[in-house]
Order: C-alpha cells, then sequence, then structure tokens
C-alpha cells in the first residue's frame, strides 16, 4: 500500500509538472504566437518579442499558475475539513467558508456607500472586490473559531456553519432582488469561478497564502491521523480537540478568504480532489493522504482550465447588457465533469469509500 501511494505521488508530481508546460502551448487564442515562441519563453526567459513576452506573462502564465495554486490549496482545505467532520461532503463551500466572501462583495457591489467607504485604501473596482473578499474571509475566520469554540462535537459545527451560509445567502438574495442589472452582471462576474481574471502581480499574495498553509497543513498531519478514530479515541491518546479543531478551521478559512477574491467561486474542487484521493492510493494515511489530494487538485484545475480556453463563450446579451466572447468560466467545467465523475464512481461501487 506504501508502495502504491508513493507512485500515485509520484505520476501526479510528473503531470502537476507537464500539464501546466503543456497549457502555455495549446493556451490561448494569440496566432501570431507560436510553440517556438513558447519554447524560447520556456527555455531563455523571452521570445524575442516584447508583444509577445507580454501576452505569454500577462494572458497565459498567470492563470496556469494560478490554477496550481487553487488546485493546491483547496483540495488540501477541502480534505482536512472532511476528516475534522468526518464527511466527504465537508469542504470549503459546503461549510460555509465562502459565504462571508460573497457576501462582503455583494455589499461592495449592490451598494454603493458600503463601496464608497473603500474608495481611500482601494484604487479601482477591482481592488475593492479583493478588499471585500478578503475581509468577508477573515468575518468568516471569526465566525467557525467562535462556533468551534463553543460546540462540542464537529457536526455540530457544520450544521451551524450551513445555517450561517444559509442567512448568508438569503441575504445576498434580497440585494440582487433590488438591484438594477449592470450590478447584477458585476455579481455574476464575481461569482463565477474563473482563472482568467488573475494577474501576474497577484501570483506573489496568492504564493505566500499558499505556503502559510502547507505549512500548516503539514504541521497538522499527525492529528489529523488521529482524527480518523473519532474525536473521543483522538482525546484518549491526549490530542487537543478544541485546538486542533481551531487550527483545521482556520487554516482552512484562511486560504479559502485569501484565493476566492482572486479567482470567483470555484466550489468542486476542495470536495473532489479528496475524494478521488483515497481509492487512488487505497488509504487515509494523511502522510500520503494530503500530498495526493493537493497535486491531484493541481492536475484536474489544469486539466479543466486548458479545456476551458478551447471553448468559449460567443458574444451575447444578458437582460439587455452585452457580454462579449469570454472562455468558458472553469467552475463549470469544474463542477459539470467533476459532478459527472463523482456520480460514475458512485455507480461504479465507491460510495463504499471510508474515512478511516
Amino acid at each position: 500500500m506504501k508502495k502504491r501511494a508513493v507512485a500515485v505521488i509520484l505520476i501526479l508530481l510528473i503531470l502537476s509538472i507537464v500539464l501546466p508546460i503543456v497549457g502555455l502551448y495549446i493556451g490561448g487564442n494569440a496566432k501570431s504566437i507560436d510553440y517556438d515562441d513558447v519554447t524560447n519563453f520556456i527555455l531563455k526567459g523571452t521570445t524575442g518579442d516584447k508583444f509577445k513576452d507580454y501576452i505569454l506573462k500577462e494572458s497565459r502564465l498567470p492563470p496556469i499558475l494560478g490554477a496550481i495554486i487553487v488546485g493546491l490549496s483547496l483540495s488540501g482545505a477541502g480534505l482536512m475539513l472532511q476528516t475534522l467532520f468526518r464527511n466527504l461532503l465537508a469542504s470549503p463551500y459546503t461549510t460555509g467558508i465562502t459565504s462571508g466572501v460573497l457576501l462582503t462583495a455583494a455589499l461592495v457591489i449592490f451598494i454603493d456607500s458600503i463601496s464608497g467607504l473603500l474608495d481611500a485604501i482601494a484604487p479601482d473596482y477591482t481592488s475593492k472586490l479583493l478588499i471585500a473578499g478578503w475581509i468577508g474571509g477573515v468575518f468568516a475566520i471569526v465566525m467557525l473559531l467562535i462556533i468551534a469554540y463553543r460546540i462540542q462535537e464537529a457536526n455540530g459545527v457544520i450544521i451551524v456553519a450551513l445555517l450561517f451560509s444559509y442567512f448568508f445567502g438569503g441575504v445576498r438574495d434580497y440585494l440582487i432582488a433590488n438591484a438594477e442589472l449592470i450590478q447584477i452582471q458585476e455579481y455574476w462576474e464575481f461569482i463565477i469561478g474563473s482563472l482568467t481574471r488573475i494577474r501576474m502581480k497577484d501570483i506573489l499574495p496568492m504564493t505566500v497564502c499558499s505556503i502559510i498553509f502547507v505549512i500548516g497543513a503539514l504541521f497538522l498531519i499527525k492529528s489529523l491521523n488521529a482524527l480518523l478514530f473519532g474525536e473521543k479515541y483522538a482525546k484518549s491518546f491526549g490530542l487537543n480537540i478544541k485546538k486542533t479543531r481551531i487550527l483545521i478551521l482556520f487554516f482552512a478559512s484562511f486560504i479559502t478568504g485569501a484565493i476566492i477574491p482572486f479567482t470567483g467561486l470555484i466550489a468542486f474542487i476542495g470536495l473532489l480532489a479528496p475524494y478521488l484521493a483515497r481509492p487512488l492510493i487505497k488509504t487515509s494515511d494523511h502522510r500520503y493522504l494530503m500530498p495526493t489530494s493537493m497535486l491531484l487538485g493541481v492536475v484536474l484545475m489544469v486539466l479543466c482550465h486548458i479545456v476551458s480556453l478551447k471553448y468559449y463563450v460567443p458574444l451575447h446579451y444578458i437582460y439587455g447588457i452585452e457580454r462579449p466572447a469570454s472562455p468558458l468560466p472553469i467552475g463549470s467545467v469544474l463542477d459539470i465533469l467533476g459532478g459527472l465523475l463523482v456520480i460514475y464512481l458512485v455507480y461504479k461501487g465507491e460510495k463504499k469509500i471510508r474515512l478511516d
């Protein structure tokens, strides 16, 4: 079993290196850039043409790097939450972590007075949404930590978190019902998951947050393995359950709040990658399951990004508002392909997958 897990991790690591390179070659519709240009850019750092370099650096490369960061981070967060709650449906989305981010973004979009409060620190509208998303992420962290501290059972935490999620969703629905059409369009463009809005300047803060999260996840591996046998059993071995629960929720909320403002809502990867990782390596030992889930998340995100770039949404109108041709949102690709894959696995008998 150990040899199988190591082999799977090595294969996924190779794919995590190869697929981003493939994506750099085939991504985008710039006909002026050929394979030789991409090869020169990879090996020499330049194509010899400033315009082509700009397209590769600011258009093709950031979404691929973003796919790596998002896949690695949200998959790890999903695994930690599934282990904590002993529920294969737990993820940053289903536990309500994303709701705080979406709510604060909605407040900025739909309420002009709140948007005006950020004028002094945000130079443009995009920056306002990013700052609002971070505030929402911090709010989600605080709420989850308070819940985790006061409630004894892990399932109680997830139930209360879901109720908060529904409450925040109701507030957003109220704002949408009273909004103008242009505001609805802006909100839609924010919540739909897409990597194409990521720019090179965004990669550094995303990378720093991801590194912090990975260090925290590695630090918690021993505690996560103890939780596989249940909180009471883990407590009998001296594990501080409340402290562990708070740390898991903190790191999961932290990385979700740091990533979503840059990408919009990418919900399914945090559930899908950990779910698929278990039958691949046939063990729940987090020493192997954590890197497998993270690398599988990278592979899935990059694959879905490549697919999304090959199928463009044509020019059309929404509520009379012109919407130009754009790449298929990666969130929809991931939800459709991932959902079909999970249904197939359950149909084939993978529903017997266990956390322990």
